[in-house]
């Protein structure tokens, strides 16, 4: 059954309605943003809601109420996260944000302007978000991690640490065997991991998609050296101070040199295990860019070894691309970062390293969904 139309709504108070909601949603979706880094923050919790409660407002308006229960589910988790029953996190970050995505598509497709929406699949989600909000903190995790799977089922939900064999099978892919140097860099990578929630799967997907770069390229890069330097290459982060760590204002000069010792710090670990040598140089250059602005010395492409401009790519992408702790559904935010990638090669990255990111995404899109 198609869902109605707003059909005997004089066109002008709809215009009126669209050029309101287009403002209004994507003001939902920043704060929700904003509100991963400060999930204590009542003034733009408070926003939101007025902001979710005025589109619920307007649609009864134009008479467009069938779309209502969809804003109202919303707005239910809302409240219970004003009455502090609920805590804000990134899984349900993302199911608000998909579900401003199905709000869009609904007030669209009511407008005429996209083609229709099960209606059975909205009434599931209704019934979803107000499970959401009834459930107890005990099974929030549990059940904002399934219902995020029911609304993308493509997500692939990161665990924190990557298990031994999850290791070894990643490995023997590319030809790899996990020995016990490797084996203890990827658990030094799963301990740095849980130092920030934002980092959390980052080294696995750093690794896989470096891999497979290396591969679609002939291998130039010594698979064993690319493994162990995607597991550290960030080491040094670690041992930062959280508040430089997940600062969002501007650094001071003594922050940033503290951001910017942490390819020194991880290198000098591998001078006490000659056979990493290889993989300590490529930590050391990772942050080095093709046209000598990078650090920390300042070298130009033809200085740099390929697998450090190779990782500075794949850094970047997932930079870009996760900034929460696990993988963001929305393919935007990834259309931009493949995009901001490609505008700066030969400047930030190597072009011919960008052409094999560009081929490598390209032969296996996966790779762009980790």
């Amino acid at each position: 059954m198609a869902l109605a139309r707003a059909a005997d709504i004089p066109s002008d108070l709809l215009e009126e309605f669209r050029l309101d909601t287009a403002e209004q949603l994507p003001r939902c979706e920043q704060l929700l943003i904003e509100l991963e880094r400060h999930p204590q923050d009542g003034a733009r919790l408070r926003e939101l809601f007025r902001l979710v409660h005025t589109v619920k407002g307007s649609l009864g308006y134009v008479e467009l109420g069938h779309l209502l229960p969809l804003p109202q589910a919303m707005e239910d988790v809302l409240d219970r996260l004003r009455e502090g029953a609920l805590q804000f996190d990134s899984l349900l970050g993302d199911i608000l944000l998909l579900s401003l995505d199905q709000l869009r598509n609904l007030i669209d497709s009511a407008l005429g302007l996209s083609p229709d929406v099960d209606p059975q699949q909205i009434a599931s989600q209704c019934q979803a978000l107000q499970a959401l909000a009834a459930a107890p903190g005990s099974r929030q995790t549990e059940i904002r991690r399934t219902l995020l799977q029911h609304l993308a089922p493509e997500t692939r939900l990161q665990p924190v640490e990557i298990s031994h064999e999850q290791f070894t099978q990643l490995l023997a892919v590319y030809g790899v065997i996990a020995n016990s140097d490797l084996q203890f860099f990827a658990e030094l990578m799963s301990a740095s991991e849980r130092r920030s929630p934002y980092w959390h799967g980052r080294g696995t997907r750093l690794l896989e998609l470096a891999l497979a770069m290396n591969e679609s390229a002939g291998t130039p890069v010594e698979p064993e050296q690319l493994t162990a330097a995607a597991c550290l290459h960030d080491l040094g982060m670690a041992f930062l101070p959280l508040d430089v760590l997940h600062k969002e204002g501007e650094l001071s000069r003594e922050e940033r040199r503290q951001m910017q010792s942490h390819p020194r710090q991880a290198s000098e670990l591998l001078k006490r295990m000659p056979a990493w040598s290889e993989a300590g140089e490529i930590i050391l250059q990772h942050q080095e860019h093709a046209d000598g602005s990078g650090y920390p010395k300042g070298l130009r492409e033809m200085e740099i070894h390929p697998g450090a401009l190779l990782l500075n790519i794949v850094d970047t992408f997932d930079a870009r691309t996760h900034e929460r702790a696990h993988q963001t559904m929305s393919k935007r935010p990834r259309l931009r970062a493949i995009l901001e990638i490609n505008n700066l090669a030969g400047q930030q990255f190597s072009a011919y390293w960008v052409e094999v990111f560009n081929r490598t995404l390209q032969d296996n899109p996966k790779l762009a969904h980790l």
